[in-house]
């Protein structure tokens, strides 16, 4: 959500308020967190909170006249909310969220939601997300696509040593061959993660992986209770695909992925979270 009439500082720059996520008032945020860059020459960029009855927003000056979207950016803001997640529930805002200033802080966002946010602050106080990445070891995952695939290895053995021009069309079917296998291994492998970690979630979402070795990408929503039989439900899997998939667990996060659902009044919308948070 955007702002129409910022206030100005006192050298004329249009500052309006960034806002991060919404927690419980009274609640602190940690110490000596960068905020988002404001581009302001005042410098001034330390984050805050803004409270309205049982709720607050950490917001931070920003220059509105500057845009946000750099990857910097988006880092800082995830940092922010994972950072105050640690310890206590907080609702990511979606990244970019600027309002004109304070007081629109409290009339345009904390008062017309407090119902969600109060209902979902409570429902996700004892909850965060972590995710699950993983990529292939390129030459283990294309050696059990040659060996799984008859079709695949007579193919790769028929175009060896060709001419590339003479065997184009064979390279191509080659090509969607392993991509259509390295699909169903993901496939799969996401299936494995769910199964053998699922047990220890309130919720699970898959995601789409990146890069041509990207095996899974699984984010789960975790008691904070439950943590630690989670993570060493992690450890075991990592042992078990040790030599196959690099598994990587990032969190404890702000629940990007899981943020409630609620009927809200006609004409009322729901804030969106930010990114993924890993």
């Amino acid at each position: 959500m955007s702002a129409e009439a910022p206030e100005q500082d006192s050298g004329g720059e249009r500052i309006g308020s960034y806002v991060y996520g919404i927690l419980r008032s009274g609640q602190r945020i940690p110490e000596d967190l960068e905020a988002v860059d404001t581009g302001s020459e005042s410098g001034e960029s330390g984050l805050g909170l803004v409270s309205s009855g049982p709720l607050a927003a950490v917001i931070s000056d920003v220059a509105v006249d500057r845009p946000l979207g750099t990857r910097q950016h988006l880092l800082a803001h995830e940092r922010v909310l994972n950072a105050i997640a640690a310890d206590a529930a907080v609702l990511p805002m979606r990244f970019g969220a600027v309002l004109t200033d304070d007081d629109a802080v409290r009339a345009e966002l904390l008062d017309p939601h407090r119902e969600y946010f109060s209902r979902a602050l409570e429902d996700m106080a004892e909850l965060v997300q972590f995710s699950l990445r993983g990529d292939y070891e390129q030459d283990v995952v294309l050696t059990r696509i040659v060996e799984e695939n008859p079709s695949i290895r007579d193919l790769r053995e028929r175009i060896s040593g060709m001419d590339e021009d003479a065997s184009y069309y064979d390279r191509v079917k080659l090509g969607e061959a392993v991509s259509q296998a390295m699909d169903a291994i993901r496939a799969a492998d996401a299936q494995a993660v769910v199964d053998a970690l699922g047990r220890y979630a309130v919720a699970t979402v898959v995601k789409e992986v990146s890069g041509e070795t990207g095996a899974v990408h699984v984010a789960f929503l975790i008691r904070r209770d439950h943590r630690t039989d989670f993570e060493r439900a992690v450890d075991d899997l990592g042992d078990e695909w040790s030599g196959r998939v690099d598994l990587r667990l990032f969190g404890p996060t702000a629940c990007f992925d899981f943020l409630p659902e609620y009927d809200v009044p006609d004409g009322d919308t729901q804030p969106g979270a930010a990114g993924d948070g890993g």
